[in-house]
């Protein structure tokens, strides 16, 4: 038995593609060059990177227009399950005893859609390093690097320390980086920490949060920044919360409030 949704959606997008190769005359030595090109993201391990690059975000947005909740994000690459889990007063995401970049405390809450504070709530937290390396993905950096699983207390507040991450390249030395190449487009993503949410009750929340000042935020490569995943940067004057995560020096602060919905 046919599945409706598959029907519908297979055959529009057929009439679509049939329509594109008669209007731009869409030679055999083209199409195949174009067959060509997916097995090769395959091989070099792109399989969905080039997708990712031109539709991810929008197909993010369509669902956003239904969430009720905080905004939406693309997951990007490098998520992987089994973070360690960080704890205490002074949660500190993983890092080198030298990790290089400028120390952040990220804060905030997680709530569900009626305004009341989700206690327990999970946020699965990575990002690159300060040469906008990922670990468990790049070389010669320790495992679990700069990933963690933290929760929310009584009254659903989080804070964890880790570095402001940089901007990035995605990779282009491979087939998606020989389209972009032809396109003529760079290849940067604005700096940005993914996010995974998860509460008993709650649809999982992906988010993205990019920082507000970044030279790529209106022309990420991803085209994934939207309103309201952008952080402000203050300067951390606060020698209260300096001495509960043992930072001498400067630190920076960056705050968000969560917002969930519940399972239907």
């Amino acid at each position: 038995m046919s599945n409706q949704r598959v029907v519908e959606v297979v055959e529009d997008l057929e009439r679509l593609m049939l329509d594109f190769v008669r209007k731009h005359h869409i030679t055999h030595a083209e199409y195949r060059a174009a067959t060509d090109l997916i097995v090769a993201e395959v091989k070099a391990g792109e399989e969905s990177l080039l997708l990712d690059v031109f539709l991810e975000a929008e197909a993010t947005d369509v669902e956003n227009e239904s969430n009720s909740g905080s905004t939406l994000a693309i997951e990007g690459s490098f998520y992987l399950p089994g973070a360690p889990e960080v704890t205490g007063p002074a949660a500190t995401m993983p890092h080198r005893p030298d990790e290089a970049g400028d120390a952040l405390i990220f804060r905030g809450t997680v709530s569900g859609a009626d305004g009341k504070p989700l206690a327990g709530a999970e946020l699965d937290i990575w990002h690159a390093d300060a040469e906008g390396l990922y670990s468990n993905i790049h070389p010669g950096i320790p495992d679990w690097n700069l990933r963690g699983r933290i929760k929310t207390d009584a009254d659903g507040r989080f804070a964890v320390r880790t570095i402001v991450p940089p901007p990035y390249e995605i990779p282009k030395d491979g087939p998606t980086g020989i389209v972009l190449n032809a396109l003529g487009r760079h290849f940067f993503r604005p700096a940005h920490i993914h996010l995974k949410l998860r509460h008993d009750g709650y649809v999982e929340h992906t988010s993205q949060l990019y920082f507000e000042g970044d030279e790529y935020l209106d022309n990420d490569v991803a085209n994934a920044v939207r309103d309201g995943l952008v952080l402000r940067i203050e300067s951390g004057e606060d020698a209260e919360l300096a001495q509960r995560f043992g930072i001498a020096g400067t630190f920076n602060t960056a705050t968000y409030d969560f917002v969930l919905v519940e399972e239907k």
